[in-house]
């Protein structure tokens, strides 16, 4: 879900990008990051098992989790962090993210202009229930 929101925002994203020496926190098997931003230099991190019934595994990904949201802080590296109550739905999904973006990183998310194929003309953030000249395209990143 959190790649087709990013893929629908036309936001390039790598997704479990190989760490770089840049990316130094990584490289003892801290973890890879789930997303990377690169036109924001922004990770982002599900949280997903945070609410596992398995009382075990929780403990340890809530260790693991601290310990890497730690390291993003301690190297001043901006994150985002998204949890399953995050992805109820996608409107929800991109109120959080619009929200946690703008904390993190001091403004708003620029809003995904849609191009008519055709014509060319844009919309800006506003999906329409018509389709334009027989076909609506939301442009790849």
């Amino acid at each position: 879900m959190i790649a087709d929101y990013f893929t629908t925002q036309g936001i390039p994203y790598y997704y479990e990008a190989t760490a770089t020496a840049g990316w130094f926190i990584f490289q003892n098997k801290i973890s890879r990051p789930d997303f990377f931003l690169p036109q924001y230099n922004l990770f982002v991190e599900y949280w997903g098992l945070v609410d596992s019934p398995d009382t075990r595994l929780k403990e340890e990904y809530v260790h693991t989790m601290k310990c890497k949201m730690t390291q993003y802080h301690k190297n001043n590296m901006k994150f985002v962090s998204l949890y399953p109550s995050n992805l109820s739905n996608v409107s929800n999904l991109d109120c959080q993210f619009r929200r946690k973006f703008r904390e993190v990183m001091g403004f708003d998310l620029p809003t995904m202009a849609h191009t008519c194929p055709t014509c060319h003309i844009q919309v800006l953030d506003m999906p329409l229930p018509i389709t334009w000249h027989r076909t609506m395209v939301v442009p790849k990143p």
